[in-house]
């Protein structure tokens, strides 16, 4: 039975790495409790979980309608997708819709809507646009759910009680080591292949890529943004962008992971990281021999794809936060800290030599 003073907290997508995440950060306080959901869900996990498909209306209705106490609904789910592909609009909808539609007639004491997007409400794969991005742009991706969840939640909170929040990071960081799409642990990987080589760090980008701005979002920040949205009032039916607060150039920061592997930097090759690493999986054997690593193939390590996707926009990608900061919101990130920080968690936890 969940304390009555606390709030209670369901986390749709709670396997995926924003959803641990937030979970993680709420299960330190004293003033949250959660539930999970996920379609297969964790079978050690410290919080109670719920295996849903929310693809099927059915079994949203079966094991979500009679959830009671429900205070604040964190959206992190999307549809099974490989890193950079399109995603469908319309399941990603559907899957919200059919989470809500079981969810609200029970959970009369829900306060707070929260859902995950991203910058590709901007369109920033799509085509070069002023920067930063603020939150009342124009959607320059309707091939993106992202703009359809919003329209959706929009029109269904009209005249009820609860209010919504939306995040939107850019390139997640973390410190997983079974999350093929962080760019930490990827980067980190190509590094240590390319160092065993006795190669440069070659950028896989063009020149025009490798002289842009980008942005990071430090996981453990967007969870805090998280739960201080869906609690702070003026944080009401907005979005907010979260991401660390700097916007290095990729040359910079290639350069601050070179040094940090004692490697040279390479010309940008405008190529692939699948490209540069052919024939090298015999390399990348030989380390986890050598080092005690997990035995795993590279492309089960990473999703190379993903890496090319978030390396190759061709213009600045810089978002404001202005009005996250404004509201008090207070966490800023050094991005060239966080990669340094963040490839040394890696390397004495024996995942990268």
């Amino acid at each position: 039975m969940i304390n009555g003073s606390k709030r209670l907290a369901i986390i749709a997508g709670a396997t995926g790495q924003i959803g641990r995440s937030v979970i993680n950060h709420l299960a330190q306080r004293n003033d949250w409790a959660v539930i999970g959901l996920a379609r297969r869900p964790s079978v050690q996990t410290s919080y109670p979980t719920i295996a849903v498909d929310l693809t099927d209306r059915a079994d949203c209705q079966k094991k979500l309608s009679d959830l009671s106490g429900v205070t604040h609904l964190i959206y992190a789910a999307r549809f099974d997708h490989f890193g950079g592909a399109q995603e469908s609009v319309e399941t990603n909808v559907a899957m919200l819709e059919n989470l809500l539609d079981a969810l609200l007639p029970n959970a009369l004491n829900l306060a707070h809507v929260h859902l995950v997007h991203g910058t590709k409400y901007y369109g920033h794969t799509k085509a070069e646009r002023p920067v930063p991005y603020q939150e009342d742009d124009p959607c320059g991706n309707f091939d993106s759910f992202y703009y359809a969840q919003q329209a959706y939640v929009k029109r269904l909170q009209m005249n009820r009680p609860w209010n919504w929040t939306i995040s939107r990071p850019h390139a997640f960081c973390d410190l997983n080591t079974d999350e093929p799409r962080n760019l930490l642990l990827l980067i980190g990987v190509y590094a240590s292949v390319m160092r065993a080589c006795d190669q440069a760090l070659i950028f896989p980008g063009t020149e025009k890529a490798y002289a842009s701005r980008t942005q990071f979002s430090w996981l453990p920040a967007l969870a805090k943004s998280v739960s201080w949205m869906m609690t702070e009032p003026r944080c009401a039916n907005q979005a907010f962008n979260i991401v660390n607060g700097d916007a290095p150039t990729w040359s910079a920061l290639w350069q601050t992971i070179a040094d940090y592997f004692d490697m040279p930097v390479g010309p940008p090759a405008s190529s692939s990281f699948e490209q540069l690493l052919a024939g090298k999986d015999a390399v990348w054997q030989t380390l986890v021999e050598r080092f005690g690593l997990r035995s795993a193939n590279l492309a089960q390590v990473v999703q190379w794809p993903y890496g090319d996707y978030a390396l190759g926009v061709q213009w600045d990608v810089v978002s404001d936060m202005t009005r996250a900061y404004s509201a008090g919101f207070s966490e800023k990130i050094d991005s060239h800290e966080m990669w340094k920080d963040g490839l040394d968690f890696y390397r004495f936890n024996k995942r990268i030599p």
